[in-house]
């Protein structure tokens, strides 16, 4: 299994300060294509995450205006940071066990260098299994000599 550090993807995560507005934040988020966007100051550690989940569950639903709520009012708090050294298979199942699908990925000095989202460790697994099916085959069809 992979380290998750194997999976990140090269730009930087979107962030954006907690005053801003949900209107603009989707508006960034729809042109960086992402599903979630860090909360924080710059000054550290982000302070929350805000995503397309909580855009329909705090503030759609919520009866909000998205262009006068603030992210700090409407993000979610408490985040679960990967290390990029972690295997991701225990990424995976805290994931899993927190039910969310996006978790920011930090170095050995606490910043953060990424977002990891669900659909990177389901694309890593696929390219696993891929990789296995390939190496099955070739023993099969005689591509490996067998172990005496």
């Amino acid at each position: 299994m992979h380290p998750v550090g194997d999976l990140l993807p090269e730009d930087d995560p979107l962030s954006l300060p907690p005053g801003t507005s949900v209107l603009e934040a989707c508006v960034a988020m729809r042109d960086a294509r992402v599903g979630a966007v860090l909360v924080g100051d710059g000054s550290g550690l982000p302070l929350g995450i805000f995503t397309e989940r909580d855009l329909m569950t705090r503030v759609v639903a919520a009866g909000r205006v998205p262009g006068e709520t603030p992210l700090e009012d409407v993000m979610t708090k408490g985040l679960y940071f990967a290390k990029a050294s972690m295997p991701t298979s225990e990424v995976r199942r805290e994931m899993r066990r927190r039910h969310i699908r996006h978790a920011p990925v930090i170095d050995d000095q606490d910043r953060v260098v990424a977002m990891l989202s669900l659909r990177d460790l389901l694309r890593a697994d696929l390219l696993d299994s891929r990789e296995e099916v390939k190496t099955i085959t070739q023993y099969i069809q005689g591509g490996f000599e067998r172990p005496e």
